[in-house]
């Protein structure tokens, strides 16, 4: 992560008066954003113990997630999506003492929990630092077995998955990136955090688009695309199939250079489809257990039909058909459980076709949605 921490440095610096974020209430400059991630992290200081981020989304959640990692805190996303039984679940199994939020009557009934406001004020005793390196986050799954598991997640598996996706996206500074998954998803804060900030490009956040996902109506989805015109954005198969059913014979944007589509398949003729109207969709593969991307098709290398070639830095063995995955990415363990192994075996069955992977199916009985969340059935 010290790569995100002095690019934030450098463009506050050199580019202070830029805008860095933008959501539905106001945006962020660089310079700002630094000055907010720094006295955040000066007020957590005196906060021991894991922290829940208690926050939808939002210029909010980019400055608690920075400033937690900044503190060397552990820190954990309580999912707006989850039910409130699942998040009962993850305050306890992560043993969270202190949440980030801004809405402090969500956690009236939890008088034990410090609730911290995303918004601090820069002290004069608040000491300027670098990033040296300690933060974790848990990601919690989706419960398909249960309750939702914590993947533990540390700076190796953070910096290798961040290295080896700028490569495939190749953003810069002109790039302006539309987040549409939740914050509380890993590959989005990869792709709407981390990512553009190594960059130097503008995240918009727009929560009435995120809602699409979830039921709303599509058209806040593409009022947001026509409005903002993004180059980058990430989305689940369902939102795109639905984005593209919504556009008709109608185009998207011509700024697009790149939305990559993940975390359920996806097949060919939606690919195809998306293509035709403009939408220059690239299909990835991952699982939050190797920070959420292994293989991903490139700009210029895309094929329908495959999760294109594995990430560099990333190991893909195929054991009975099933895929396996080792490297820098592979997670440090689940929560409370044994360190993970050298080598993760993913439960998915795949084969390559040249240099790129296929995704060919479950070995277990698991159903993955298009909206990316696993169900047991």
């Amino acid at each position: 992560m010290k790569q995100v921490f002095d690019a934030l440095k450098r463009h506050s610096q050199t580019r202070p008066d830029d805008i860095a974020f933008e959501d539905d209430i106001s945006q962020i400059r660089w310079r700002d954003l630094a000055t907010r991630v720094e006295s955040l992290a000066c007020a957590l200081d005196a906060t021991d113990g894991t922290i829940g981020i208690g926050l939808a989304g939002g210029i909010d959640y980019v400055v608690a997630d920075l400033a937690l990692t900044l503190s060397g805190k552990r820190q954990v996303p309580l999912p707006f999506f989850f039910s409130t039984a699942q998040n009962a679940h993850v305050l306890m199994d992560a043993k969270v003492s202190a949440v980030v939020t801004s809405n402090p009557e969500m956690f009236a009934a939890l008088p034990h929990l410090k609730l911290v406001s995303p918004v601090a004020v820069l002290s004069e005793t608040c000491v300027l630092r670098s990033y040296t390196g300690g933060a974790e986050r848990i990601i919690y799954t989706s419960g398909s077995s249960g309750n939702p598991k914590g993947v533990v997640l540390g700076d190796r598996q953070l910096d290798a998955s961040i290295s080896a996706l700028s490569r495939v996206i190749a953003a810069d500074a002109l790039d302006i990136h539309l987040s549409i998954l939740p914050l509380a998803q890993l590959l989005e804060q990869i792709c709407g955090i981390f990512l553009p900030i190594v960059a130097g490009a503008r995240t918009v956040f727009r929560f009435e688009a995120t809602k699409s996902l979830f039921g709303a109506p599509i058209e806040h989805l593409v009022d947001a695309f026509e409005a903002i015109r993004p180059t980058t954005s990430l989305l689940a198969p369902a939102i795109l199939g639905r984005w593209v059913n919504a556009l008709g014979t109608n185009t998207a944007p011509d700024s697009l250079r790149f939305v990559a589509v993940g975390g359920a398949s996806s097949s060919p003729s939606l690919i195809n489809a998306a293509q035709k109207i403009g939408i220059p969709v690239h299909e990835g593969y991952g699982l939050s257990e190797c920070c959420a991307v292994v293989a991903m098709n490139r700009p210029g290398d895309n094929h329908p039909g495959t999760v294109g070639p594995v990430l560099a830095g990333v190991n893909i063995s195929l054991e009975n058909s099933e895929i396996v995955v080792s490297g820098p990415t592979v997670m440090q363990g689940y929560l409370n459980g044994d360190p993970a192994p050298d080598v993760w075996r993913t439960g998915d069955l795949g084969h390559f076709e040249g240099e790129r992977l296929v995704v060919d199916g479950r070995k277990d009985a698991l159903l993955v949605t298009g909206a990316g969340r696993n169900i047991s059935p």
